[in-house]
């Protein structure tokens, strides 16, 4: 389930992307701000935040659990 929601967000930044690179060369600086600023810093923040969460960690086990 969360490599259904990273994935999703990747989509979400490669369009954004596109987008910023676009409004930006129509000199649209607002909307490539807004782009910039609200969509693409939130979303790699929350991309990185999901990858993280999808990293391979060892099993630990408790010394109580035995």
């Amino acid at each position: 389930m969360l490599s259904r929601l990273l994935e999703v967000h990747e989509i979400i930044l490669v369009e954004a992307h596109d987008a910023a690179a676009r409004v930006a060369q129509l000199g649209d600086d607002g909307t490539n701000d807004l782009l910039v600023s609200d969509v693409i810093r939130t979303g790699e923040m929350q991309a990185w935040f999901l990858a993280e969460h999808l990293v391979d960690t060892p099993l630990v086990r408790s010394s109580h659990a035995r």
